[in-house]
């Protein structure tokens, strides 16, 4: 009796593909359109802009800050040359080297969030250009799959950045001044769950539209009013009728918290212990819905 081989179509089901067959075309179609983002990243020089910048923030970093650490003497902390503190407490000047670490830190989560809408808005519209739509479907892929790759490809980038960015930073910063804060590596998570979820903002509204520079605005418009939904206990005192307040609330619970989670990162670099999750669960929720939406209509579009 012949041995059976797993995964082989039998003799009666031939033509067919099996389950194991299927998958595995799937997930080298979903990678080799993966791949194609990052090829035309390439050949659009976006990729070189976006890791160009990158370098330039390090290099700034750089030659800035300047820390000169002298056990038992008078320890200084430099700014563009002047000194802006001094101290012969070790301790005291760590912890005023922590707030300086958080507000750097700050400074990067919001410089790649910008980057990674720029570079979403502007891989994700190419997509549904005459003849490259075409061009893409002519291969037997599904649309989702399609967009999918599309965003995957543009999150890997967007996070691969921050990684190369915020290690490099605590390389600089743990060399200049010798205070290892691991706290400061939190911002990598962080910053990508938020580009995660931004992006999917991203992709929800250029299917919408088919216009990059409205996909943009749309992330622009949430980052700006998070501070000011942020304010929402406060809000919720102050307006005057239960449908603003109802209104307010809904959309602060809505919109992606971009700057509580700023702010948390801000607190972990200082050495906070507590962790708010509703920040983080909302967002994820959010981004959740938004994906699904953008995914759902790109399916069901003729464009």
């Amino acid at each position: 009796m012949p041995n059976v081989v797993p995964n082989e179509t039998h003799p009666g089901s031939k033509g067919r593909v099996t389950t194991s067959g299927v998958a595995s075309n799937q997930l080298r179609s979903f990678v080799a359109l993966v791949i194609d983002t990052l090829q035309e990243a390439i050949a659009r020089r976006m990729i070189w802009g976006v890791y160009g910048a990158s370098v330039a923030i390090l290099l700034f970093l750089a030659f800035i800050l300047e820390i000169d650490l002298v056990l038992g003497a008078k320890s200084t902390i430099n700014l563009f040359g002047q000194e802006a503190m001094g101290t012969e407490d070790l301790e005291r000047l760590n912890t005023f080297i922590s707030l300086v670490q958080g507000a750097i830190a700050a400074f990067l989560y919001a410089v790649s969030v910008f980057v990674a809408i720029f570079l979403g808005a502007g891989l994700s519209s190419t997509i549904l250009e005459r003849g490259r739509l075409d061009a893409l479907l002519a291969r037997p892929i599904p649309r989702v799959q399609l967009l999918l790759a599309r965003y995957t490809g543009i999150l890997l980038i967007a996070c691969t950045n921050v990684v190369l960015l915020i290690v490099a930073s605590w390389l600089i910063l743990g060399w200049k001044s010798e205070f290892w804060n691991t706290g400061f590596l939190s911002a990598i998570p962080i910053t990508c769950f938020m580009i995660a979820s931004l992006l999917s903002l991203v992709m929800l509204v250029v299917v919408l539209t088919g216009n990059g520079a409205i996909a943009m605005i749309a992330s622009f418009v949430v980052i700006v009013f998070s501070p000011i939904l942020a304010q929402n206990e406060l809000a919720i005192r102050l307006l005057p009728s239960g449908f603003a307040r109802g209104v307010w609330h809904t959309l602060y619970l809505l919109a992606p918290k971009v700057f509580e989670l700023g702010s948390l990162l801000v607190g972990r670099i200082g050495g906070a212990t507590t962790f708010q999750w509703q920040p983080v669960l909302s967002s994820a929720l959010f981004a959740a819905i938004a994906l699904a939406l953008a995914l759902w209509r790109f399916s069901k579009t003729d464009r």
